[in-house]
Order: structure tokens, then sequence, then C-alpha cells
């Protein structure tokens, strides 16, 4: 167990919905939630939550990747989403996980007892209501993704999922190349934006002859130029190549 300021140093590096709710919440409360919580590091490969089992803990990610992951019928594993800094994990009021949430990365993650957080969220209607808020946006967020990769190149469809890992995993803007850290391998990242390995790594070339990235290697990148990276999102970009228009995905 840590002691609560520490966890609330942590949480406080970045402006996630676990920071929000805290300050949300009597100052007595919040302490008395972050003395419940449990700081853990998990290895890549490790399985926090198996898929059909209703998790007592609710997870808050610190630093590191998760994978949302579903195994289909045919036995093939694919990653359905991705859990980075300040995402929340785990069903409140509801029943067992829909799928196994597992690292990708080695990660820091921050446990709460699912029933004491369940509790808090009771008793204080304005931590409820952001937490409301913060599930509505994350369907919305849910229905642009879906949007995005079936109508984009892609090309566009890596910009954006760059764009928002940038935005995601750096919480000030210092000038400097923002480094990303893509824990996926190419096949499993062109599943999860809807494209070929190939043409996925005819985009990554795109980007970095654009001077708006640069590969470090196979799972590391340097984010040149923001500004350019948000505009390759849209329609100005393509990838030159011999394929056939309909073959790109």
């Amino acid at each position: 167990m840590t002691t609560a300021l520490a966890l609330k140093a942590a949480v406080g590096h970045g402006n996630g919905l676990l920071t929000r709710l805290l300050e949300a919440l009597p100052p007595e409360v919040a302490a008395q939630l972050l003395s419940q919580a449990v700081l853990r590091s998990v290895e890549v490969g490790e399985t926090i939550i198996e898929r059909g089992v209703r998790s007592e803990d609710v997870g808050y990610v610190l630093d590191g990747m998760l994978a949302m992951v579903q195994t289909l019928d045919d036995d093939k594993k694919h990653i359905v989403g991705l859990l980075v800094p300040t995402d929340i994990y785990g069903r409140l009021f509801d029943g067992p996980s829909n799928y196994r949430i597992e690292a990708l990365s080695a990660a820091r993650i921050l446990s709460f007892p699912r029933r004491v957080f369940e509790q808090v969220l009771l008793d204080n209607p304005d931590a409820e209501r952001l937490f409301l808020v913060h599930l509505l946006d994350e369907v919305d967020a849910a229905r642009e993704w879906l949007m995005l990769i079936s109508g984009r190149k892609a090309v566009n469809r890596l910009a954006s999922f760059l764009t928002i890992l940038a935005r995601r995993s750096k919480y000030k803007r210092t000038g400097r190349p923002a480094p990303v850290q893509v824990p996926l391998t190419r096949k499993d990242m062109a599943l999860y934006l809807g494209a070929r390995p190939e043409t996925l790594s005819r985009a990554f070339r795109v980007l970095e002859r654009k001077g708006i990235l640069r590969i470090v290697d196979p799972y590391h990148f340097e984010i040149l130029d923001e500004e350019a990276l948000i505009e390759a999102s849209g329609d100005d970009l393509t990838i030159e190549s011999d394929d056939k228009a309909g073959t790109q995905r």
C-alpha cells in the first residue's frame, strides 16, 4: 500500500478522469479513496483481467499501454482497443468483462476496490456525473473512430492514430520532438487500423518523407511536426504505390 500523498502526486501528472474525479470529491473522501488504492507494476504480456470474469478492481493507467483483446471463434487474437495513461478500465455497476485486458508494454496501474469506487460515485453526485459524461465521450469517440477507419486511406488513419497517442502520451507541449511508443507489431497495428501491413509500412514512410515523423525503430517514433500530423489525418496525403485504390484499406 502506497501513501495517499504519493498516489495523489502520481495521479496528478495528467488531466485524466481520475484527476477530475478526485477534484470533484470532498478532500476527506478523496483521501479515503486514495487510501484504498494499490500501485501495481505489470510486465509485457501479463493478463490483468480475463474475458468473462467480473473484476473486483477498477484500474487507472499511470504509464505504459494495455490492450483490450478479443479471441474469436477462429482462435485468432484481435486488439479491439488500447488503454494509455489516464485511461480507466473495469466495468462499474455491471457484469463480467467482454474482453481480456493485457499489457502491451511494461506498465504501472493504480487499482481500486470496485465496490469502494462504486459507493463513492453513488454518494457523490458531482463525481458520478463526471463519470457518466466520460462514458458518453467514450461512446462518441468510438463512433468517430469507426467512421474514420471505414472511409479514409491508411495514411490518414495512421496519422489520426499517432496524433491521439502523441496527445495522450505527453502532458505538456515542449516544442521538441514528441516521442511515441507503439508496442504493437505491424500486423496487429494493421488489423487495428483496418489496413494491410505492407500498406501501413508505406504510410509510415510517407509521413517520414514529409518530415512529419522520424522512425526510431519499429516500435518508437518521434513526431517532428504535430500540426502537419493533424493535417495528414485529412485527405490531402496519398500513398504512392502500384496498388489499385480498391485494395488499399
